[in-house]
């Protein structure tokens, strides 16, 4: 094959689609059997590829597994909200819908591992409060930082345990989510409001 062909429009339009099979394959797998609970096999054999090609394109397990995580938040970063759905509560859907990003975190967290960088949307967020903190209480107490990690840690871990808290609450799963994701909304407001124009707080 020549190296025109290879990089032909065909060619890189094949290679992204089984980059994504065996990334969407992997993410699969993470969430049934965490990060450790699955082998390279079990991939291929999920995403219908050819187990050479992993190692091809991701070289080591370790690699896969972080490429994997990163592929699901970059296409959640590249995504909008529809018009019934604010971005919050998308945000909070992602790890309900993804388990498998706050099983990698947590994996990481607890072997000592380097966390990846966090994604845009965190990022922005926390810009985005210590701009408003900025703008309209600059002598605050508040830290707009470790309220926004805050929060993304118990989302992340919202998405682990939701079903074992729904079934000890004896609801439903959905009805968990709907009341999880209302509170989410509720802490949110309440840490912005001291920081909105007109407030009286200061701390």
């Amino acid at each position: 094959m020549s190296g025109n062909e290879r990089s032909s429009p065909a060619s890189a339009r094949k290679r992204e689609a089984t980059c994504n099979a065996i990334l969407d394959a992997t993410s699969q797998l993470i969430a049934e059997k965490g990060v450790d609970g699955f082998t390279m096999s079990e991939v291929a054999t999920r995403g219908h590829v050819n187990r050479a090609l992993i190692y091809h394109y991701y070289h080591d397990r370790d690699n896969l597994i972080f490429e994997t995580i990163r592929h699901i938040v970059n296409r959640y970063d590249e995504m909008r909200a529809p018009q019934d759905e604010d971005e919050l509560e998308q945000y909070t859907r992602l790890h309900i819908e993804h388990p498998e990003i706050a099983r990698f975190f947590f994996h990481l967290m607890l072997t000592g591992k380097p966390l990846p960088r966090l994604n845009r949307r965190l990022m922005s967020a926390i810009r985005d409060v210590e701009a408003l903190k900025a703008a309209n209480a600059p002598d605050s107490t508040f830290d707009p930082t470790f309220a926004i990690i805050t929060g993304w840690l118990v989302q992340l871990a919202w998405g682990c345990a939701r079903e074992e808290i729904a079934r000890l609450l004896g609801l439903s799963v959905d009805e968990a989510d709907r009341r999880f994701i209302a509170n989410v909304r509720r802490s949110s407001d309440l840490v912005r409001r001291p920081l909105l124009p007109g407030s009286q707080s200061s701390g």
